[in-house]
């Protein structure tokens, strides 16, 4: 949902809406011989997302249930309209610190200088690792960057670490167990961690997760796997 000038507008996330054409007439049903079917068309290709007024990209987006899945919080400043709103969702609950999924990697150094250290991925992707406070201790922030945009974004503590700042619906590290569960709710999935005594929260189809250890938030993630 999104509230913007005084009104709460709804936008359903993940619903895509079916378009149902060339319906029958009753004459038609009452030919005598069936022509044959016309080719599928082809559907139209969608327009592009319009782009984002400079105010508007520092919005940041909270994740709230609805219903099985999740909507989009956001509160613009002025009236926008449904595209725009569309485009101002799509980056404002995407965002973890001070930068955004699908953003241009170069806003990573504009923000942050220099990783402090580079590790290289699977399919071409590089992970570049910033430490937030103290150099080679926790906590630490990952931009990983493929085609020179950023494709995932994690803050990573050791449980009792926080990083004000890069909290993801004001769920931040080192908060408990219940704080998550109120705000995200139970895991649609979850497992152990790769790591010992960590276990994974995942919410699939949505690009968010979160590892757990000793009942308290020490991971969050968002973006593409």
């Amino acid at each position: 949902m999104v509230k913007t000038g005084g009104r709460i507008q709804a936008v359903l996330v993940g619903i895509a809406a079916a378009m149902l054409t060339g319906w029958l007439s009753p004459s038609a049903h009452a030919q005598s011989a069936p022509r044959p079917a016309p080719p599928p068309a082809r559907p139209a290709p969608s327009p592009p997302a319009p782009a984002v007024p400079a105010d508007l990209k520092d919005l940041r987006g909270e994740w709230k249930r609805a219903g099985a899945g999740f909507g989009c919080v956001v509160t613009p400043p002025r009236e926008l309209s449904q595209e725009l709103l569309l485009a101002v969702m799509a980056r404002a609950c995407m965002r973890l610190g001070p930068l955004v999924v699908g953003d241009g990697a170069d806003t990573a150094t504009a923000a942050l200088g220099q990783p402090h250290r580079t590790l290289k991925q699977a399919q071409d992707k590089v992970a570049w690792i910033y430490f937030v406070g103290q150099r080679e201790h926790y906590p630490y922030f990952v931009v990983t960057v493929a085609a020179d945009k950023i494709v995932a974004l994690q803050v990573t503590g050791d449980g009792t670490t926080t990083a004000p700042g890069y909290e993801l619906s004001s769920v931040g590290l080192g908060a408990p167990t219940d704080d998550l569960v109120k705000v995200f709710g139970q895991p649609n999935h979850f497992e152990p961690s790769e790591l010992k005594g960590v276990e994974l929260w995942t919410y699939p189809p949505h690009a968010f997760s979160f590892e757990l250890k000793g009942g308290r938030v020490m991971s969050i993630r968002v973006g593409k796997s």
